[in-house]
Order: structure tokens, then C-alpha cells, then sequence
């Protein structure tokens, strides 16, 4: 059988994903199709799925990683979500209340960006990262999701690491795994690489941005500016929540055939 799904391509400093638009809850999505879409040569491609679901007042952003997993949150995500919400005419310019499985959030969109406000991520510990033979120590942070941010001396160590597979780290102490950031601090900024939980390393992690600006702050407040590979970010945490702000585009709409083989067979 064959019939179409309505879709849309969008990303935030090149963190991308497919949205399936279902306001009206009937969308079953699995592992199997997620992963589908996902494929980036069989399917549309993505770091994950975003399904658009009507939820009150606002919105409920259920998010899926590439691996067909389901996630807490997603700050680029979210931030692609509400974009996607304002260039379809469901929701207007200015503040919308979104709900994720980490908690209520609210978006802010003007033409030229997208803030999520994420809450006051929690730094609870230390642990370990290691890459190649290399041991790095890193600072747990909650942002709705884990994370664990190991600091790097210098732009040359960061720019050397292998990501095409995920870093070893304690599986005691993230049972649920974790999303690690190696990041190199100066001041107020950092650049960062990421190895995202159920699908890599990817080219930006909002909730990522997010970690590395706690570290980066200690207990203070303040902005720090995060480059990833795909862009940059902006996090200002000022004591009542975190924002994080930054492009978010919509590039593409169409239709999927899901009865076909070259984009759903395995």
C-alpha cells in the first residue's frame, strides 16, 4: 500500500531534522520508521524526528533520535519546531508555550531567530570520557537530558578527535547514556564538538550549548557564545532560566511515499 505523509526539513546551525506535522494525534511512529527517515540515503535525513501535536494552549514536541530512540529533550529541536510552527501559519511571531517529555519550555521567534528558554541546568557531578586511548574528566549536567562537558586545552586536541563512534564513559553512572561535549573554554566563548546519544557526532546539540555554558559559568550568570561546527550559539543563563538562541530555518516541504522501497526498505 501505498500513501503520502505530509513532511518538512529544518535545522539550527546545521542540527537537522524531518518534521511530521499530526495535529491531530494519529501519527504511530516506531523505531523502525524513524530510523527510515532518518537514512540519510534511503530516506529524507536527520539527526531525529520532530511530530507536531497540538497540546492546550501550546504545542508538544515529540522528539525522536536517529536511532529510532525516544529523547527527553532537543534545544535545537525545539527551536526548529517553533520555527516551523510560525512558517505554517499554526502559530504567530512572538512567545509559544511548548511541552516536552523534559518539561514545559516557551519559545521565542522573531525573523531573524529562535530563543527556548530550557530552565537553570543542574550540574550534579564528575565522571569520564575517553576517546582513542585519550582520558579526558569531564562535569555532568542535566539539561532534561544528560550530558557530560570534558574541557580540552587547545583548538588542535579538540579538531583531532575521533567521534565517528561514541566515547567510552561510565555506563554506571549515565545508565540512560549520555551526550558528551568536548569543549575548548576562553572567557565567555567556547568551540565545541559533540557525540550525541543515539545518533553521533552531529553538527551542533542545543542542550549541548547549554552544558558547555554551565561549566563555563560555574554558579554565575552571564552569556556565553558557543561555535559549533554548524554555526553559533548564544546561552544566557540569568538566574530564573537559561535561554538559547540562534538561526532556525525551514528548508524544505514535501511529501513521502511510505509505501516506498528506496526510502523505507532495510
Amino acid at each position: 500500500m501505498r500513501f503520502g505523509m505530509r513532511f518538512a526539513k529544518g535545522h539550527g546551525t546545521a542540527n537537522d531534522f524531518v518534521i511530521l506535522p499530526d495535529v491531530e494525534d494519529r501519527l504511530a511512529l516506531t523505531p523502525e520508521l524513524v530510523t527510515a527517515l532518518c537514512d540519510r540515503r534511503r530516506g529524507i535525513g536527520g539527526d531525529g524526528v520532530l511530530r507536531v501535536v497540538p497540546d492546550g494552549d501550546g504545542w508538544f514536541m515529540d522528539y525522536w533520535n536517529a536511532d529510532g530512540t525516544v529523547a527527553e529533550m532537543c534545544g535545537n529541536g525545539a527551536r526548529v519546531y517553533a520555527r516551523y510552527l510560525v512558517d505554517t501559519g499554526l502559530a504567530t511571531i512572538g512567545e509559544i508555550p511548548l511541552t516536552t517529555r523534559a518539561g514545559d519550555a516557551v519559545a521565542v521567534v522573531t525573523p531573524e531567530s529562535v530563543a527556548v528558554s530550557l530552565g537553570i541546568p543542574r550540574v550534579y557531578g564528575a565522571s569520564t570520557a575517553t576517546v582513542d586511548g585519550r582520558r579526558f574528566t569531564g562535569t555532568a549536567v542535566d539539561c532534561g537530558n544528560p550530558h557530560l562537558v570534558c574541557p580540552v586545552n587547545d583548538l588542535s586536541t579538540l579538531e583531532s578527535l575521533d567521534l565517528t563512534g561514541p566515547p567510552t564513559v561510565d555506563d554506571a553512572f549515565f545508565p540512560d547514556g549520555v551526550n558528551v561535549e568536548f569543549a575548548v573554554f576562553d572567557g565567555q566563548s567556547a568551540v565545541m564538538r559533540v557525540h550525541e546519544r543515539g545518533v553521533g557526532e552531529t553538527m551542533s546539540c542545543g542542550t549541548g550549548a547549554v552544558a558547555v555554558a554551565a561549566v563555563g559559568l560555574g554558579a554565575g550568570t552571564g552569556t556565553v557564545t558557543v561555535d559549533v561546527p554548524g554555526g553559533r550559539l548564544e546561552v544566557t543563563v540569568d538566574g530564573g532560566t537559561c535561554w538559547l538562541s540562534g538561526p532556525a530555518v525551514i528548508v524544505a516541504h514535501g511529501e513521502l511515499a511510505i509505501g516506498n522501497p528506496s526510502a523505507t526498505d532495510r
